[in-house]
This record gives C-alpha cells, structure tokens and sequence, in this order.
C-alpha cells in the first residue's frame, strides 16, 4: 500500500502508524521502521542485554528481583525471569510494536503483571523511570540511529511512549490492590466489632413489678 497521496504527501494510512505512539509523524514512522531494519541483527539482543544489566547494576531492587527469580509474565507461557529472558522478550516486543502489531492495553497488561514485584521487593515507577533513561540512551548511539537527528527524536518518542504505558499498567495495579487492601481492612474492621459485640452476654430489663415488692412500695425490677 504507497503510503502517498496523490498530491505526493504522506496519507495517514495504517502502515503510516505506530499504535502505541501516536505523537509520531508518518514520516517518523518510516523513519524507524527503516532504522530498525538496520538495527535489528543478531548483535541487537546483546544491546537490550545491555540495557537491563546497567538497570539491575544501577538499581539494588532490580537486582534483588532478577536474583530472586520467583516471577513470570503472564503474556510469556513460557515465563520470563532472568535477564536475558527479558532482553530476548524486549526484541520480539519491539519487533511487533513497529510492526504496528501491540496496542496500549497490551502494554498496561505487561505493566500489571509487574505489580507482585511492588510487595516482595518494592519494586515502582522510579525503575520504570531510570529502564527508560536507560533504553533511550543505549539506543540513540547504535548506527542507523545516532547519525540523524530525526531518527533519533523518533526513537526517543517511541521508547518513551511505550515504556510509559508500560509504567501506567503497574501504576493502576498498584492502586487498585491499594483500595482493595484499604476496603478489606474496614470490612474486616466492622466484622471484628460485630464478633466482640456477639460474644458480650446481653441483659435485658424487665418492665414486669417484681412480685416480691417491699411493703415500703419501693418497686425493684427484675433482671434476666
């Protein structure tokens, strides 16, 4: 499909789109589909190798997540645990986002399934921050990218754009275990008072004269 019109200009066609980034020009697009294609050999994988192994040297939580090993994606059957299992994942990942194959909800699920790392290791957005300084900063110096200018605004717009879905899938997982966490607590508050309640004998006073009054006609009242 000619991505130009008959006017010569660029047509806003599918193939001219990034999903996950719509702050790219059509001309941007082209721009990285054709730098990838250069980028994208078998010496790529040791780049995003790269990228994740200064994260985990950079940021103790990192490491203390890849050291544990005891997570997985849920959108890899296979699991994804170590570091090079991430940078493997990372290249079929951008393979499909410039292809225009992944949309935003795929990206905030990848997002979610990180949250169980935020209450075994304290794992939050500042590691999503510093992976994305990180990521830009490696891939703005490879060849076929550092030597344009436009490339490399493109790229630094991708990378940023699809890591920041990626961080806002895990930001809104993070709360919605919060307010779940917070309205668990007050139920189990109010169960709580209701057991102590349940568990105090209850007296009730009797309206009835007991039969027994005093000749003095002070009138007592019977409690059962």
């Amino acid at each position: 499909m000619s991505g130009r019109d008959r006017s010569g200009s660029i047509s806003l066609s599918p193939r001219n789109v990034i999903p996950v980034c719509s702050q790219l020009t059509p001309s941007q697009v082209s721009v990285v589909r054709r730098s990838w294609r250069h980028i994208n050999t078998k010496g790529l994988i040791i780049v995003l190798t790269r990228c994740f192994s200064r994260l985990e040297s950079n940021c103790p939580i990192v490491s203390q997540c890849f050291q544990s090993a005891t997570y997985s994606l849920s959108t890899n059957p296979n699991g994804v645990r170590t570091v090079a299992d991430h940078a493997k994942y990372l290249l079929q990942l951008l393979d499909k986002i410039i292809e225009g194959d992944v949309d935003s909800e795929f990206l905030r699920e990848i997002g979610a399934n990180h949250v169980c790392l935020k209450h075994e290791s304290g794992f939050s957005t500042q590691e999503w921050d510093r992976f994305q300084e990180i990521m830009v900063e490696v891939i703005l110096k490879q060849d076929g990218v550092k030597q344009s200018k436009e490339t490399s605004r493109a790229w630094r717009l991708l990378i940023c754009s699809f890591i920041e879905l990626i961080r806002d899938g895990f930001d809104a997982q993070v709360r919605q275990f919060r307010r779940k966490h917070s309205f668990n607590a007050h139920v189990q508050y109010f169960e709580n008072i209701e057991k102590r309640v349940g568990v105090c004998p209850s007296r009730k006073i009797s309206l009835n004269v007991d039969p027994r009054t005093p000749p003095n006609g002070v009138r007592k009242y019977s409690q059962y």
